[in-house]
């Protein structure tokens, strides 16, 4: 009897700590999601516009500069969350978090660059997109349901724009020949961003106005 009573409480202690790390997570994408998004979408519309015209490293240099701000922000929002609920800053929600993501992006971003460097912004443009939306989808299982429809609207929009790219897909209008690499990134990069980032920040602020 004693034994299974103390089956039971660590049971207990098992589920609320399984529940503590999902609202971790929860509460870090929370936080991150909105601003960054916002944030990453009006960087990514400036350095569509500084980018416009140029190629190859030129073209490449503005969007990783816009990475490394975009990036910059991230770490500020994870301190600042982490300093209000004096937890620490690399925590398990975040490894966790990190694990998913990476893959992807890192082969996403080496892909890209290979492009890059074969003066196809194109088709860099589209790798980058693509794999960033399947880096979203990869945290699927604790992420929220609005970003997991934001990773796959980057995995449609980054498969159909190759395939417009691609010489072996023929596409039925020749739509690809208005959009460059850094119109590519601006609607992607800058319109999903700003849309979902704008959705998630006005639902938050009316579930404060109503809490």
């Amino acid at each position: 009897m004693a034994k299974q009573g103390m089956t039971t409480r660590e049971e207990a202690a098992e589920q609320l700590r399984v529940i503590r790390a999902v609202m971790e997570r929860a509460t870090i994408f929370r936080a991150l999601s909105g601003e960054t998004a916002l944030i990453g979408g009006a960087a990514a519309l400036a350095a569509a516009w500084r980018s416009e015209g140029k190629h190859a490293w030129a073209w490449a240099a503005w969007w990783l500069g816009g990475l490394a701000v975009v990036l910059a922000f991230n770490v500020f929002q994870i301190f600042r969350l982490k300093m209000i609920h004096k937890r620490p800053f690399w925590s398990s929600g975040l490894r966790v978090a990190l694990r998913g993501v990476m893959p992807s992006l890192i082969a996403g971003g080496f892909l890209g660059l290979i492009f890059v460097r074969g003066d196809q912004d194109r088709a860099a443009a589209c790798v980058w997109i693509l794999h960033y939306g399947l880096a979203l989808l990869a945290i699927r299982e604790f992420a929220p349901k609005s970003m997991v429809w934001l990773g796959w609207a980057f995995v449609v929009f980054g498969v159909g724009s190759l395939a417009g790219v691609s010489s072996v897909v023929e596409m039925p209008t020749n739509w690809m020949q208005h959009l460059n690499g850094a119109r590519l990134m601006a609607i992607a990069f800058g319109g999903f961003h700003l849309i979902y980032g704008a959705m998630i920040v006005t639902t938050g602020h009316r579930e404060d106005s109503s809490a």
